[in-house]
């Protein structure tokens, strides 16, 4: 295990400068997507339908996905203040809770696009160093060339491997905030039907 570390610092320090902003910001993007992701299973596995949230509204102990307790409280709220909601109060509310939806989604996208960009500029750093070495010492010197040539390629490959990933997993919580938005958008209708 201690050999597969050293191997990878190894690694990874031969890909020169370029390979830091690689590793902050995959670590960065990963950790946007575990939260998005767990947030979302959380709220599924926690929604319940717009009548069971109706009907057990008062009961001591009543659980829904967190946007459905905040729509729904804001909603009785109107009702207890004797003003009727209306559709746009109801929008407004819907709104909030997309904008929280859709938090982070676009910076994993962001930060996934720009993985390969920074590998671009490692592959630019790599061959205009490569290119000093021939300047210097011409073609004779491989193991210096080598050292240029190295670092072009490992950052390019980790600016790949970061963002093939982190395209693929933005574009699917892309999707389930999609539908989590919709999902928000029904109980709000359904709201103003039941009640």
């Amino acid at each position: 295990m201690n050999n597969l570390l050293i191997e990878t610092v190894e690694y990874l320090q031969s890909g020169g400068g370029v390979i830091i902003p690689l590793i902050v910001i995959s670590v960065w993007m990963w950790g946007l997507i575990i939260t998005k992701l767990v947030e979302f299973y959380r709220w599924r596995s926690q929604e319940r339908s717009v009548l069971e949230c109706v009907q057990e509204k008062d009961s001591p102990g009543f659980s829904a996905a967190p946007w459905q307790v905040e729509i729904l409280q804001s909603f009785m709220q109107y009702r207890t203040a004797r003003l009727k909601p209306t559709k746009k109060d109801l929008d407004r509310l819907q709104r909030l809770h997309e904008m929280r939806v859709d938090r982070h989604v676009k910076t994993i996208l962001v930060l996934a696009a720009i993985t390969p960009l920074l590998g671009l500029l490692g592959t630019v750093v790599g061959m205009i160093k490569t290119f000093d070495v021939i300047s210097l010492f011409g073609t004779g010197n491989a193991r210096a060339m080598a050292s240029g040539i190295s670092e072009a390629l490992i950052t390019t490959q980790t600016g790949l491997v970061v963002a093939v990933p982190g395209l693929i997993l933005g574009s699917f919580i892309s999707r389930r905030a999609e539908r989590i938005r919709d999902r928000i958008h029904y109980f709000c209708l359904g709201l103003l039907r039941e009640l």
